[in-house]
């Protein structure tokens, strides 16, 4: 479990882990933070924003459904 950061400093990052008291955050650089609510100064979760690019317009309609039909057709095979 990792310390706040030093001078209060951000910690942006992915959210891999939270309850009622604690939250866990992997940064950039994949190191993990861990820390309890109740410490925190301010806690914000960014809606409509997400690390995964877009693959709009990379795909037609026909190429997602064949996908989509190839990613259903692997259930129960891994």
């Amino acid at each position: 479990m990792s310390r706040p950061l030093p001078g209060g400093r951000d910690c942006p990052g992915l959210r891999v882990n939270e309850d009622t008291f604690n939250i866990q955050i992997k940064d950039a650089s994949g190191q993990f933070h861990s820390f309890a609510k109740a410490d925190l100064k301010e806690l914000r979760r960014l809606r409509d924003e997400t690390p995964m690019p877009s693959y709009e317009g990379s795909l037609s309609a026909v190429e997602l459904d064949d996908l989509v039909a190839y990613l259903a057709g692997l259930k129960g095979t891994l």
